[in-house]
């Protein structure tokens, strides 16, 4: 065969890509044989399991092994994409169930604001703590007078004598 024609390194890539997919075929035809042989998956996963890892990491090894000696590097290889700007890139393994996300520098998620209204299961009591706190912030901010403070203080602190709860009380 002339390695020089166009079509060479096409016919070369079908020809790896059916290969891959009959070594596929064979693996989980040997695995198929082994589990039915040892009796189980239940019976033996632990061997099963560190034998899919072994050979996992020894094929990522292969890989990492043979793009280094190309002097290749994956990561440069991504950050050299051109992707438009606030894109991102994902890459899924396993149809899916493991995937990596890949973005520009800069790009972030956009943010959630937090719920504007209070919990509608809130019981009192929080509810004025939570109004205490957001009026010592305001305080602390010099946004509030000392007598604008205190007043709102009273006023939260009188509305929970009269509703019959909190310290001091006998409704508890």
């Amino acid at each position: 065969m002339n390695f020089d024609k166009p079509g060479y390194e096409l016919f070369k890539g079908v020809m790896l890509a059916h290969l891959i997919l009959g070594l596929h075929i064979v693996i989980f035809a040997l695995i198929g044989l082994v589990v039915i042989f040892f009796g189980g998956l239940a019976r033996y996963w632990g061997w099963i399991l560190m034998g899919g890892l072994t050979l996992g990491a020894s094929a990522a090894f292969l890989v990492y092994r043979r793009l280094k000696s190309q002097g290749r590097s994956l990561a440069a290889e991504l950050r050299g994409l051109s992707m438009p700007a606030g894109s991102t890139l994902e890459v899924s393994f396993l149809g899916g169930l493991a995937a990596v996300k890949f973005a520009r520098p800069g790009h972030s998620a956009p943010e959630i604001p937090p719920p504007s209204a209070p919990a509608l299961l809130e019981d009192n009591e929080t509810q004025r703590v939570r109004e205490l706190t957001a009026l010592a912030e305001m305080y602390e901010k010099s946004l509030l007078t000392r007598e604008e403070f205190e007043r709102a203080k009273a006023a939260i602190l009188n509305s929970a004598r009269q509703t019959g709860f909190g310290p001091g009380t006998s409704g508890n």
